[in-house]
């Protein structure tokens, strides 16, 4: 076999963030932001572990508490992907789901690792 034509694709996410809420005063919620981290993580590997298990019922659950948990923690890129693969859950375009599911994953994963980039340089 030839592999010289062989092309690997590697997509990257753009992602935004919008400020973690305050706390009174003017200090950010950081404890806040390491529970909701946390928890995005775990709302993740459910996602994942969802789709490739075929539970959707269950994969339905983790969509929306991805769409809470990234609204509440000022990731809305993340909502907007999970929305769309939420949208996509009860229709029959598996490979659209599919597509949807990884890219979520994906804008996830950059997300959580942006959002800890900038609280170790807050440190």
């Amino acid at each position: 076999m030839n592999f010289e034509n062989v092309v690997a694709l590697c997509p990257r996410e753009i992602v935004s963030l919008e400020p973690l809420p305050r706390t009174e005063g003017d200090e950010r919620n950081f404890p806040f932001a390491e529970d909701a981290i946390e928890e995005m993580v775990i709302c993740l590997a459910s996602i994942e572990a969802s789709w490739a298990g075929g539970d959707f019922s269950r994969l339905g659950k983790a969509l929306k508490s991805a769409i809470a948990l990234s609204e509440r923690t000022g990731l809305p890129d993340v909502a907007h992907v999970a929305r769309e693969a939420d949208g996509l859950l009860g229709g029959f375009d598996e490979v659209a789901l599919a597509a949807v599911v990884a890219r979520l994953v994906r804008v996830g994963e950059t997300s959580l690792a942006t959002l800890l980039e900038i609280s170790y340089r807050q440190i």
